[in-house]
This record gives C-alpha cells, sequence and structure tokens, in this order.
C-alpha cells in the first residue's frame, strides 16, 4: 500500500465497516515500522482488496482486513490471508491472531478455512456494543497455505 491507494482504500474500509477507520489512521500504517499494509490490484491499479498486519511478538496481528465488494468471491481476501500467513514464516512468528465481528459469518467462515480457532469471545469489543471472536492460527500446521 501506498499514499495513492489511500482514497480507494477508504471507500472499500467504509463500505465494509459499520465503524470504518479515518484516513489518518491507514496514513499512520504507511510510517509504522511493524505495519504491513498490503493491497490487491487488478492489472489497472484498482484497489481490489488490502490487509494491514503488524507484527506484535509472537504474533502477527490482522488489524483489518476487506475486500471490494464486487470482487469478494473471488480469492482476493484468500490471496491476503496467504500473503499474511508468508509475513508471518519471513518474520519467523509462531502464530497469526485477530479479532473479528461475532455476526461477520463471511470473514469468520474465511479464517477458518485458513486455521483459525476461536480462543475466547471478547464482549462488548466494539464501540458499539457488539462482541468480537479473538482467533489464532498456529504456524505449525499447513493451514495456512489453504
Amino acid at each position: 500500500m501506498t499514499a495513492k491507494d489511500i482514497p480507494q482504500v477508504m471507500e472499500i474500509e467504509e463500505l465494509s465497516f459499520k465503524m470504518p477507520w479515518g484516513v489518518e489512521s491507514f496514513v499512520e500504517e504507511l510510517k509504522f515500522p511493524i505495519s504491513y499494509p498490503l493491497v490487491a490490484v487488478d492489472g489497472d491499479d484498482n484497489v481490489l482488496g488490502y490487509v494491514i498486519a503488524r507484527v506484535t511478538e509472537p504474533v502477527l496481528h490482522i488489524i483489518n482486513i476487506a475486500v471490494r465488494e464486487d470482487a469478494r468471491g473471488c480469492g482476493i481476501g484468500s490471496a491476503l490471508m496467504k500473503r499474511a500467513f508468508e509475513i508471518a514464516r519471513n518474520e519467523r512468528l509462531v502464530a497469526l491472531y485477530l479479532e473479528v465481528r461475532v455476526s461477520n459469518h463471511r470473514a469468520i467462515s474465511l479464517y477458518k478455512k485458513f486455521g483459525f480457532e476461536t480462543i475466547r469471545r471478547i464482549k462488548n469489543y466494539y464501540s458499539d456494543g457488539e462482541d468480537a471472536y479473538a482467533m489464532v492460527a498456529p504456524l505449525n500446521g499447513t493451514k495456512g497455505a489453504a
């Protein structure tokens, strides 16, 4: 991800989440040395999806991931997750970790495909009061290549 990608990323963000990040959050991620802000683009440099991951030893924390609505179901989310697993392995981390809204069944299904398991439910995690599942995928298996 570069600064030129942020307007398209913001469009995806605002259409994907009840409480979207502000533009300043994405700008900060570009500067953060332990952050991996990545985009998936088509041949015309249109952003199809993105992932923000941070190295928080000993895990790679998936902070934010979204795919443009008209590109969902085409493997973009899977490609971004595969890249996150590659980063975690390259950084010699032990697992990937994320939080997800309990109502986001599509995302939960994708994460389970990659070997994520729910480790706990976090009450009132989101500012609108919705709970989140904390999920982890250890790197000792092969599911990260799903």
